[in-house]
């Protein structure tokens, strides 16, 4: 979906950019800009697309970055862990 797209059918179900950014603790900029692929924000993007029922997927299918599942707390602190082994040795 394009940033009019988005914006079009987030008005169709009452919401906008001010009341996700609101909502997330951001900017309307930003949000704005990350529907028209002029920043990234995948916690943004994932709002985006909550608030329309899709999965990120579809709404940003150009955004690769977007498709990958966030880690979880755990998972990342593993990964961490692997950092530390791998820099150490």
């Amino acid at each position: 979906m394009d940033s009019k797209q988005i914006k079009k059918e987030l008005m169709r179900r009452g919401f906008d950019f001010s009341m996700i950014a609101e909502a997330l603790g951001k900017s309307p900029s930003l949000v704005s800009k990350v529907a028209s692929r002029k920043a990234r924000s995948q916690p943004v993007a994932l709002a985006i697309a909550k608030a329309l029922g899709e999965e990120i997927e579809v709404v940003f299918p150009d955004v690769e970055a977007y498709h990958q599942k966030p880690l979880t707390s755990e998972q990342r602190k593993q990964k961490q862990r692997e950092l530390v082994a791998l820099l150490k040795g």
